[in-house]
């Protein structure tokens, strides 16, 4: 355990942002978003920020485990900017927990939330699990699952 916490890495506040535009393939047949293109858009984001946090930790990528329930609240139309935050809110010792929110800007810049959801994805090396050795900054209790 001494050499693993000589390899700690210590995160702050480590999040992605990413964005698109909605373009008419990304319609749905009622004219709206299609559900599915979000889901796709939100792990992207997830794994910019689970990405970011693994740079300089011998681990070579990460997978994505899981993701919890998506409400949909407001749809999003033709033209409206998109944007999802990444945000990394825990860490086991291999887990990476992201919550991600994702937000409307329609052409009147009126934003309104679309729907969030928290992702959990598994870094690897080699295909395997493998632990990160990171730790959040406001939770060092986290040692003890190293």
């Amino acid at each position: 355990m001494s050499t693993e916490l000589n390899q700690l890495k210590i995160i702050n506040g480590l999040e992605a942002i990413h964005s698109f535009i909605v373009f008419p393939e990304d319609l749905n047949y009622a004219g709206t978003l299609f559900g599915g293109k979000v889901l796709a858009e939100m792990d992207l984001a997830a794994a910019k920020a689970t990405r970011r946090l693994l740079y300089g930790t011998g681990c070579d990528g990460a997978v994505t485990a899981s993701l919890d329930k998506v409400d949909f609240k407001k749809p999003a139309h033709l033209g409206d900017i998109i944007e999802l935050k990444a945000s990394i809110i825990e860490l086991g010792r291999t887990s990476i927990k992201i919550y991600v929110h994702v937000s409307k800007e329609n052409q009147f810049g009126e934003i309104e939330t679309i729907c969030n959801a928290t992702f959990i994805f598994v870094s690897l090396k080699s295909g395997q699990p493998c632990p990160h050795l990171c730790i959040l900054a406001n939770n060092k209790n986290q040692l003890h699952n190293l």
